[in-house]
């Protein structure tokens, strides 16, 4: 089965943020015109991808997708060498891809999908091998940096955020980082989670409220945690974490 039917039965992304998107030149960006860039973009894919112009549909495909979806698995994997080697491997598959794609979800939510995927191929390979090597995250950078002159640490309820959601495994740090940083339907993210290609509508939809579950057990877990280190911070610790 060929990687683009991936997302055959998932939903449409839902381009939206909680506070809005800026453009390039920094004024803020409604949702219905964000919505008509991420239809726009599909068209013009769609478009060069009928007129037999595969490469140059790759090429903006990726020259589009290709920035966000670096840093996204940096933040997934955490170490720049395994991210960068699944940044490779989700864009050729992208690429390969592209051309059988069915466009019953948005490329955006696609390349999401095989990411996801990619990373998690990436880190059970290396696990397997005995050859994975881990880098300090940001938050843990945060931490060992704040130590004062006195000796007291001083962090802001967002620094201590992060490195609890660094603390996470690594399936409950991909659901965060899927619904709250990328802002993915339920249905893209069990997508992504599930290897099965050919996953019928009910199995995503039991892995979409299974996730679901999950992710208000995290939020609620995190939330609890910054209570305790930061009394009333789980109030914030809840807006942040979504």
């Amino acid at each position: 089965m060929p990687l683009s039917s991936i997302p055959n039965r998932v939903g449409n992304y839902r381009a939206r943020k909680s506070n809005g998107a800026r453009s390039a030149e920094g004024r803020q960006v409604s949702d219905t015109e964000q919505g008509a860039d991420v239809a726009r973009f599909d068209a013009e894919v769609r478009d060069l991808v009928t007129t037999g112009r595969m490469r140059e549909a790759a090429d903006v495909l990726l020259s589009r997708l290709s920035p966000e979806l670096r840093p996204f698995l940096h933040r997934l994997l955490r170490d720049v060498a395994l991210a960068d080697e699944a940044h490779s491997a989700t864009c050729e598959r992208l690429w390969r891809g592209l051309g059988t794609f069915r466009w019953e979800c948005s490329l955006r939510s696609w390349s999401y999908i095989i990411a996801r995927r990619e990373a998690n191929r990436c880190r059970m390979r290396h696990a397997h091998a005995g050859a994975q090597e881990t880098t300090l995250s940001k938050a843990d950078q945060v931490a060992a940096s704040r130590t004062s002159a006195s000796g007291k640490a001083s962090t802001t309820s967002r620094d201590q955020l992060e490195s609890l959601r660094a603390s996470l495994s690594d399936e409950d740090r991909d659901v965060v980082v899927l619904r709250v940083d990328r802002e993915l339907a339920w249905k893209d993210i069990a997508a992504a989670f599930l290897e099965d290609d050919d996953a019928s509508p009910e199995a995503i939809e039991r892995e979409a409220a299974r996730l679901r579950q999950r992710f208000h057990a995290i939020r609620a877990r995190l939330a609890s945690a910054m209570g305790d280190r930061a009394g009333k911070a789980g109030t914030s610790a809840k807006k942040v974490i979504g």
